[in-house]
């Protein structure tokens, strides 16, 4: 019997010791999501002992106790990573940012599981429409950017585009009460559900370069998406008078992190190559001078014979604090510099 994802994470090395994560994993498999016009979609409130989402759909990060009115405002965007997928409420790259900082900084986690880059922007510009105006804003991209470079699914899209184009396949406001939709409706699901499982598996068990040309094409396009968010982002952050911040993730493919505990597809490591690779070449053109200022590369983060990673992307409490720190200085330093 193969055990679930949760179950493996929960037993591995990085939490040993750690009393909250059997909990934690738990909870993260029965949190409540719901659609979300232009984003996709956002977590429904939740109060856990490890996870609590307020009423706006974002992750509670507790603040340090000397933050006052005079302290800047920091809002973190990204996906799951940056939302804090295998740590608790006090240890997200966010809290532990907060902590390190002391009360110089109030931080907002923004960010929301599988978010790529472009999803980030649109729920930035949705909120400073709503009135926020951060002082800061870190971007925390480049692992869900992925999704795109298969060749099946449309260039520029999000990772539910396909479940919610089969989810909306045939409803109709007629069938609420039929056989149909409480019967066959949930067992379609489910066979859409096993046929995606597979078409992941198969996409990861092909190796990267079959087609050559068109692979090179659709890394261009990815990698221009990214960029093209992140510069949206600047822009928004221009517009309001706060510092920007774009920092490209690090993945177990990429780097001399410690890996060897974990079972890890090696045949997605070209993939996030290529694309780390072409996102590197084009912050060197002209187009992205301005733009490549306020990036921060974080690939080899993780180097060394720490127990971080808890799968290909996400990390243990430990990793997020390296992050949390490294964000810090950034900070510093540009402060220093200005």
């Amino acid at each position: 019997m193969i055990k679930p994802s949760s179950e493996i994470r929960m037993n591995l090395p990085n939490y040993k010791n750690t009393a909250w994560a059997t909990k934690h994993f738990k909870e993260f498999a029965n949190l409540p999501t719901e659609y979300k016009s232009y984003v996709g979609w956002r977590r429904l409130p939740f109060k856990g002992e490890t996870i609590n989402i307020d009423d706006n759909g974002l992750r509670v990060t507790p603040q340090s106790e000397k933050v006052n009115d005079t302290s800047k405002l920091v809002a973190f965007l990204g996906g799951s990573t940056m939302w804090g997928t295998g740590s608790n409420d006090i240890n997200t790259i966010p809290a532990q940012f907060a902590a390190l900082a002391n009360g110089t900084y109030r931080v907002l986690n923004l960010a929301e599981t599988s978010y790529n880059a472009f999803q980030g922007y649109l729920f930035l510009k949705i909120k400073t429409i709503e009135g926020l105006k951060p002082d800061i804003i870190v971007c925390y991209d480049g692992i869900n950017e992925i999704t795109a470079l298969d060749l099946a699914v449309k260039p520029f899209s999000h990772i539910r585009e396909r479940q919610i184009n089969e989810a909306m396949q045939g409803m109709d406001r007629n069938e609420v009460m039929s056989f149909r939709y409480f019967f066959i409706r949930p067992l379609k699901i489910f066979i859409d559900k096993l046929k995606m499982l597979v078409r992941l598996k198969q996409g990861n068990k092909k190796t990267f370069g079959n087609d050559n040309k068109m692979e090179s094409e659709r890394v261009k396009q990815v990698a221009s998406g990214l960029l093209e968010s992140w510069q949206s982002s600047k822009d928004l952050a221009d517009k309001i008078g706060a510092e920007f911040i774009g920092i490209l993730q690090p993945t177990i493919y990429l780097g001399h992190p410690k890996k060897d505990y974990l079972h890890i597809d090696e045949n997605v490591g070209p993939k996030f190559q290529a694309l780390y690779a072409e996102i590197a070449r084009m912050l060197n053109e002209p187009k992205y001078r301005d733009l490549s200022k306020g990036i921060v590369d974080l690939t080899a983060a993780f180097d060394g014979n720490e127990h971080i990673y808890i799968d290909n992307m996400h990390v243990s409490p430990n990793g997020n604090k390296i992050i949390a720190e490294k964000i810090l200085n950034r900070i510093i330093n540009n402060r220093k510099n200005d």
